[in-house]
C-alpha cells in the first residue's frame, strides 16, 4: 500500500507541474492572500477620522471641547464650517464622516448649569467608522461633562473626592478580556487565513481530481492504487496534507508574528483542529469533484463559494442570528466547527478541554466525509470497469 501511495504522489506531483491553474491555486494564491489580506489590516485601528464642526457659538467652552475632540487619536477637526448645510454636503461628499453641531448659548447655558446639547451627525453607511466616530465623541464629552460637574460640586462646597463620588456614584469600568486593542484587524484576519487554507486547498484539489475525470485517466489512478479505494484518496491527498499542514505552520507563526496577531492559547490545540481541518477538506474536494467532468467547472463553482462558507460560519454574524436551515447547513462545512474553536484558542487561551464540543463535531463530520467519497469512489469505479 505505502508503494502505491508513493506512486500517486509522485504521479500527482508531475500532473501539478505541468498544470500551471493548478500551481497558481496552491502555490501561490494562499502566500498572496495571507499577505494581501493581513497588509490591508495592518494598521488593525482606525485613526484621524475627519469630521468638521459646525460652531454656532463661538465661545472658548466650544473651542476648548473642539480641540479635544480634534486631540482624540480617532478624530481629527478636518475644519470649521459656516452654515449646517456646509457640514451635511461634507458629510454626503464623504469629505468628512461626522459633523459636530455647537448651538448658540452653548457656554452661557453651561455657565447657568442649564445643561446644554452637542449634536453628532454621523454618515451611518458605514457602521465600523461611524460606530468608532460614536464612541471617541462620547468619550470626549463624558470626559468633559466630568469636569463641569466637578467644578459645579467643589463650588457648592464639597471636596474634591465627595466631588468625584457624586459625578459618578455608580461606576462603569469596562475591561476587554480578549482582544484588547478592539480591533477589526486583530479580530478579521485570523479568520481569514484559516479560510484561505480551507479554500485555497478544496479548489486546488478539486481542479486535479475533476481533471481525472476530463481526461479519462481515473482508471489509471485506480490501477495505480493496486484497486484500493483508501489508497486512491490519501494517495491523491497526501501531498495537499503536507503542503497545506506547511502553510498554516507559516501562517500561525510567520504571519501572527509580523501582523502582530495574538496566539493565546494551546498550539497542540490548534494543530490538532487544523489537521482535521485538512483532512476534512480533502475528503470533501474529491467528494465534489468526482461529481464533475470538466475542471473549468470545478473552480467556477467553488470560486462563489468563499464567501458564502465565511458568512455562515459564524465568525463575522453570530449563528443563532440566521435562519434555522442555515444554521444546520453551517455545521455541514468544515470551518464551522473549526472557526469557533479557532477563536477560543487564538484569542481566548482555550485548549482542548474548552473546545471539546467543536472536537467532537469536526472528528464526526472528517469520517462521514470519508465515508462518502469512499462510497462514491466505490461506485464511480465500479462503473468503470464494467
Amino acid at each position: 500500500m505505502l508503494k502505491n501511495i508513493y506512486d500517486i504522489v509522485k504521479r500527482e506531483l508531475k500532473n501539478i507541474s505541468q498544470d500551471i491553474d493548478i500551481k497558481s491555486i496552491i502555490l501561490l494564491a494562499p502566500i498572496f492572500y495571507a499577505l494581501f489580506y493581513g497588509t490591508i489590516y495592518i494598521n488593525k485601528v482606525e485613526r484621524d477620522l475627519p469630521i468638521v464642526v459646525y460652531d454656532e457659538d463661538h465661545s472658548e467652552m466650544s473651542k476648548k471641547l473642539t480641540r479635544l475632540l480634534d486631540a482624540h487619536d480617532m478624530l481629527k477637526v478636518s475644519e470649521s464650517v459656516p452654515d449646517f448645510q456646509t457640514g451635511v454636503n461634507k458629510i454626503n461628499s464623504e469629505e468628512a464622516r461626522a459633523m459636530v453641531y455647537f448651538p448658540k448659548n452653548f457656554e452661557s447655558d453651561l455657565k447657568l448649569y442649564k445643561g446644554s446639547t452637542v449634536k453628532l451627525y454621523i454618515n451611518t453607511t458605514r457602521f465600523l467608522v461611524s460606530n468608532d466616530i460614536n464612541i471617541a465623541a462620547n468619550e470626549v464629552i463624558m470626559s468633559y461633562n466630568s469636569d463641569i460637574k466637578l467644578k459645579f460640586f467643589e463650588k457648592a462646597g464639597y471636596s474634591y473626592e465627595q466631588s468625584n463620588e457624586l459625578i459618578e456614584p455608580v461606576k462603569y469600568d469596562m475591561r476587554p478580556m480578549f482582544n484588547f486593542t478592539e480591533s477589526y484587524g486583530d479580530f478579521l484576519v485570523p479568520g481569514i487565513l484559516a479560510l484561505i487554507i480551507q479554500q485555497t486547498l478544496l479548489i486546488g484539489l478539486s481542479e486535479s481530481f475533476s481533471k481525472e475525470r476530463e481526461m479519462k485517466t481515473l482508471g489509471e489512478l485506480y490501477k495505480l492504487s493496486g484497486k484500493n479505494i483508501f489508497t486512491v484518496i490519501h494517495g491523491k491527498g497526501l501531498f495537499y496534507g503536507i503542503l497545506f499542514s506547511a502553510y498554516s505552520f507559516l501562517f500561525f507563526t510567520f504571519t501572527f508574528s509580523l501582523f502582530k496577531l495574538n496566539m493565546a492559547g494551546s498550539i497542540i490545540a490548534l494543530s490538532i483542529f487544523t489537521f482535521l481541518l485538512i483532512t476534512a477538506v480533502i475528503y470533501l474536494s474529491i467528494l465534489f469533484a468526482s461529481f464533475i467532468k470538466r475542471k473549468l467547472i470545478a473552480v467556477q463553482f467553488l470560486a462563489l463559494t468563499s464567501y458564502p462558507i465565511f458568512l455562515i460560519s459564524g465568525y463575522s454574524w453570530p449563528a443563532q442570528a440566521m435562519p434555522v436551515w442555515v444554521q444546520y447547513l453551517s455545521k455541514l462545512l468544515p470551518s464551522t466547527p473549526y472557526l469557533s474553536a479557532f477563536v477560543r484558542i487564538t484569542q481566548m487561551g482555550a485548549g482542548l478541554n474548552e473546545t471539546l464540543p467543536e472536537l467532537l463535531h469536526m472528528i464526526i463530520l472528517t469520517l462521514i466525509l470519508y465515508l462518502m467519497t469512499h462510497l462514491r469512489l466505490k461506485t464511480l469505479f465500479k462503473q468503470l470497469t464494467q
